[in-house]
C-alpha cells in the first residue's frame, strides 16, 4: 500500500494569505491580530527574497502599529517604503503607501488631511487596475465624509444653523452614499461576501444618518445574508449593532438592548476591544433615554474598562517597535538586491550592532511598563534619552509643549527621579547581563 506524502504549504501561498488576512483584520479594527499575520507574512516573504511582499508586510505592519497609537514610527516607515517605491517607479506600492498613510492620519483625527492622502492614492491606484484597492480607498473616503458629517454638520444643526434634512448637513452623506456605489461595482466580483457585507453595513448607518429608515433596513439585511455561513464574529458585531440602531430609531428599545448586549458580549469574547468600547457606548446611551440611569452608569463604566483595556493593548506593542524598524531596513536591503541601488546613497546597518540595540531597547521598554508608565510616557521619555529638547518631542507627537511637559511630571513621579537628567540615567541604566555585553562590546 502506498502511503500518501503530505506534501508541505507553499511558501509563497502561505506569504500571500498571511498578508491578505493581516488587510482583513485591519479592516475589521482587530490590529493584534493583524500584526501576528504581518509579522508571518514577512518572515516568509524575507525568505523568499522578495522585496515588494516585504515592503507590503511591512506597510501592514505600520497600520496595525498607527491604529494602536505608534504613529510617528509607522508614517516614518511609510515615507521610508514610498521613497524606495518611487526610486523604483512602482506605481501599485506607491499607491499602497499612500493608502496606509491616510489610515494612519485617521488615527491622528486629521480628516482633512487623509482625504488628500486618499484622493492621491486613488489616482495613483486606478493607473495599477487594482480593484481591491480601489474600492477600499474609495470605502475609506465614503468612510470619513460620514465622519465629517457628525463631527461638523450635527453641530450646526444642535446651534439651529440648518435643518437636519437640508443641503449642508447631507450633501456629505449623499456623496458618501455614491462613493458606497462605486465600491460595489469595484468589489462585486471579488467573491468575498464579508466585503460586502461591511459595504452594506456602512450603507445602513450612511442611509439612517439620512432619515431613509427602510432602505437602511434593506441594507442591513443584505449584510445579513452575506455573512450567513462567515466566521467573522467582528463583523457579526457590527451587524447587532446596526440592527440595534434601526430597532432603536423605531423606538424599539427592548430589541434595541438586547441586540446590544448580544454586540458587546461577541466583541468582547473575540478581544475587539475598539467594537466592544462603542457597543457599551450605545448601551449607556439607549439606557439613559429610556430613564434607567443605574444601567446606564453601569454600562458606562464598562465602556471605560474596555477602553483601558484597549490602551493596555495598545502599550504592549512598544515592544515590537524595535522589530518594526528592523524590518523597514530589510525593506532596503531587500529592495538593493532586486532592483539595484537607490539614488540616494545609505550606509548599510550592522546587522549584529541592531540586533543588540532592538534588544536593549526592548529591555527598557519592559522595564518602564513593569515600572507603571504608560504608552505616551515611553514615546516621551525614549526621546528624552536621546536629547531631545521640550519643543522637538511635540513636534515629533502632534502635541503641545505644555502637554509634553505634563508627561515629563509624571514620569519622574512614576520612576522617582526629579529632572530629565535623572530620566535619562534611569532610561540608559540596564541591568547587570545587559551591561556586561556592552563592556565586552
Amino acid at each position: 500500500m502506498t502511503i500518501p506524502v503530505q506534501r508541505a504549504a507553499d511558501p509563497r501561498e502561505a506569504a500571500v494569505s498571511n498578508l491578505r488576512e493581516a488587510r482583513l483584520a485591519l479592516d475589521e479594527g482587530r490590529p493584534g491580530d493583524a500584526l501576528e499575520a504581518a509579522e508571518k507574512a514577512l518572515a516568509a516573504f524575507s525568505w523568499l527574497d522578495d522585496a515588494e511582499g516585504v515592503a507590503h508586510s511591512v506597510l501592514a505592519q505600520s497600520v496595525a502599529l498607527g491604529k494602536r497609537g505608534l504613529l510617528p514610527g509607522a508614517l516614518d516607515t511609510i515615507d521610508r517604503v514610498r521613497a524606495i517605491a518611487v526610486a523604483n517607479r512602482h506605481v501599485g506600492l506607491q499607491a499602497w503607501c499612500g493608502f496606509a498613510q491616510a489610515v494612519v492620519e485617521l488615527r491622528l483625527d486629521s480628516r482633512e488631511r487623509s482625504l488628500h492622502s486618499l484622493a492621491r492614492a486613488l489616482g495613483l491606484a486606478e493607473l495599477t487596475k487594482d480593484v481591491e484597492l480601489i474600492g477600499s480607498i474609495l470605502f475609506e473616503q465614503a468612510d470619513v465624509l460620514r465622519t465629517q458629517y457628525h463631527e461638523h454638520c450635527m453641530v450646526r444643526t444642535a446651534a439651529s444653523r440648518c435643518s437636519p434634512d437640508g443641503e449642508p448637513c447631507t450633501r456629505k452623506l449623499r456623496r458618501a452614499e455614491a462613493l458606497c456605489a462605486q465600491v460595489r461595482d469595484r468589489w462585486k466580483h471579488l467573491d468575498q461576501p464579508w466585503r460586502m457585507a461591511r459595504l452594506n453595513l456602512l450603507l445602513t448607518h450612511v442611509r439612517l444618518d439620512l432619515g431613509e429608515v427602510e432602505r437602511a433596513l434593506r441594507s442591513c439585511q443584505r449584510a445579513d445574508r452575506l455573512l450567513d455561513g462567515q466566521d467573522r464574529p467582528v463583523l457579526r458585531a457590527e451587524l447587532l449593532m446596526a440592527r440595534a440602531r434601526i430597532n432603536g430609531v423605531r423606538g424599539r428599545h427592548d430589541d434595541q438592548v438586547r441586540l446590544l448586549t448580544r454586540a458587546a458580549e461577541l466583541a468582547m469574547g473575540v478581544l475587539a476591544r475598539e467594537v466592544a468600547v462603542r457597543a457599551h457606548g450605545a448601551l449607556s446611551v439607549a439606557h439613559e433615554r429610556a430613564g434607567k440611569l443605574d444601567s446606564a452608569l453601569r454600562h458606562a463604566r464598562s465602556q471605560l474598562e474596555q477602553y483601558r483595556l484597549w490602551e493596555l493593548q495598545e502599550g504592549r506593542d512598544l515592544l515590537r517597535m524595535r522589530e518594526h524598524d528592523l524590518s523597514a531596513r530589510l525593506v532596503d536591503q531587500l529592495a538593493e538586491r532586486t532592483f539595484g541601488p537607490h539614488r540616494e546613497h545609505r550606509t548599510a546597518p550592522d546587522p549584529l550592532r541592531s540586533s543588540a540595540t532592538a534588544e536593549q531597547d526592548n529591555r527598557r521598554i519592559a522595564r518602564a511598563l513593569r515600572s507603571g508608565l504608560t504608552k505616551r510616557g515611553i514615546e516621551v521619555l525614549r526621546r528624552v534619552a536621546a536629547g531631545e529638547s521640550t519643543g522637538d518631542i511635540a513636534a515629533e507627537l502632534s502635541l503641545s509643549p505644555k502637554t509634553v511637559q505634563n508627561h515629563l511630571q509624571r514620569i519622574y513621579r512614576t520612576i522617582g527621579v526629579r529632572d530629565r537628567a535623572g530620566a535619562a540615567v534611569w532610561w540608559v541604566d540596564l541591568d547587570e547581563e545587559t551591561r556586561a555585553r556592552a563592556v565586552l562590546d
